[in-house]
């Protein structure tokens, strides 16, 4: 890389004066306090913590120091288009995540990255390139991570129900809502849940069509048929009732856990309540290390399988500050992270697990065996569900219809709203938030 070689330069030539860059890797992130970066230091702003360790790594390989300023997701576009609607250059290196991206690039905040496209289309995943791209073609910011996902299931409990572990065979049980339903109708039987809570179906809310397509809500078949899917798992009490990110929901990788824990924590539910194993869960890949992280003596007990549809969740895209006065040096940074193999391997080691945007290194390590998951080769598995993602129904208002179409389907199932009155205000509210989008009812 021009870039890397050059920063290797300066800093073989840099004199032992104050703001020179270093090599100490321990003490190079952090937040900006409110400085900008000088020549040679870069100042990134973002929602991952990710960042802090390539910050490291790029200082390690290039002398050149970089601060990372890691800001609360639920803040970070505020902080954004604040500082750079007034035209700040005190970040070099930003970030967004998908569903940010469309509005960060119609407001001008991220710099054009087109002397890259060539080498993205060639060496990334399509899906990120997809993303990367403004409203008039132009790329506007890159990944180093793919995020697509899977039905992450019990193996020991697909064996002892389905007399099988078999990916190809427990994809065939989630392949379709009916399928659903009849998985989860012989788990209860055994004394299971299918998923900690409804909210597991989500994530296919997207399999054959966008939200909105020309100005019109896309309330499609399968959209409904995730409505009703929801509702009859719910009152059948074929879900744990552990929502996600609860206490019952990740003690629920390890094992039992009471029915119907809620939000509680496990420590005020009642002696002799009721417990089940939960058998899946529906995420991206990040989901895996969750997982992993949390299964204790179930690790090594999963497996990852296609469910109804091909999706993605989530991801870190990084770009440069249209006001940086450090472009150059910034879209070093960028190339680095997201283009560069020896790069690429270094964070599969140092995530342990996270899936890399960069195809060639994806198949340099398509037949490792996870001991996480079996020993199935799941580099392989995700990298072909990566592959089949479909940025085309990905829209910017996502988002907002998605929690305001789950806040209608948990009426329903709660039984606090018909199908049909929950519907017509799902349609109103979509109405009020956007105007221009016009709903069946209308």
């Amino acid at each position: 890389m021009k870039r890397i070689l050059a920063a290797l330069l300066a800093a073989a030539i840099c004199v032992p004066v104050a703001g020179c860059g270093n090599t100490n890797t321990g003490d190079n992130t952090g937040s900006t306090g409110g400085e900008g970066g000088s020549a040679d230091k870069l100042v990134v702003w973002t929602l991952a913590e990710d960042l802090k360790d390539f910050a490291a790594y790029y200082t390690e390989k290039t002398g050149v120091q970089v601060d990372v300023n890691v800001i609360a997701p639920a803040d970070y576009p505020t902080k954004l288009t604040t500082a750079l609607g007034s035209r700040s250059s005190e970040a070099d290196i930003i970030v967004g995540e998908p569903q940010m991206l469309p509005d960060f690039f119609d407001a001008g905040f991220f710099a054009d990255l087109s002397e890259f496209d060539a080498a993205a289309q060639e060496k990334l995943v399509s899906y990120i390139y997809d993303a990367g791209l403004d409203s008039n073609g132009v790329l506007r910011a890159l990944s180093y991570q793919v995020t697509p996902g899977s039905v992450i299931y019990r193996r020991d409990l697909a064996t002892e129900v389905f007399g099988t572990d078999d990916p190809d065979a427990i994809g065939e049980m989630f392949s379709s809502y009916d399928a659903i339903l009849d998985t989860a109708e012989k788990l209860d039987a055994a004394g299971y849940s299918i998923f900690g809570d409804t909210g597991a179906l989500r994530w296919f809310a997207n399999a054959d069509s966008p939200w909105v397509k020309d100005g019109v809500l896309q309330m499609t078949d399968s959209r409904l048929g995730y409505l009703d899917t929801a509702v009859a798992l719910y009152q059948n009490e074929y879900v744990a009732f552990a929502p996600e990110w609860s206490a019952a929901w990740y003690a629920s990788m390890a094992g039992e856990l009471p029915v119907n824990a809620g939000w509680s924590e496990l420590d005020d539910v009642a002696e002799g309540t009721p417990t089940t194993q939960v058998f899946a869960y529906v995420m991206p890949s990040w989901g895996a290390l969750t997982i992993r992280d949390n299964a204790q003596d179930n690790k090594g007990k999963f497996g990852v399988a296609k469910g109804i549809s091909s999706f993605f969740g989530g991801g870190t895209f990084i770009g440069v500050n249209e006001f940086s006065e450090r472009k150059e040096a910034a879209m070093d940074f960028v190339e680095f992270c997201t283009l560069n193999e020896e790069t690429a391997q270094w964070w599969i080691e140092q995530s342990d697990g996270d899936i890399v945007s960069m195809k060639s290194v994806l198949e340099a390590n398509k037949d490792y065996e996870n001991p996480s998951f079996g020993n199935q080769k799941t580099y392989e598995f995700f990298t072909k569900e990566a592959e089949a993602v479909d940025y085309s129904l990905i829209t910017r208002y996502d988002t907002a219809i998605g929690d305001a179409f789950g806040q209608a389907i948990e009426a329903v199932q709660k039984q606090e709203k018909t199908k049909e009155q929950a519907l017509s205000d799902f349609y109103m509210e979509i109405n009020a938030i956007y105007p221009e989008i016009t709903t069946p009812e209308q």
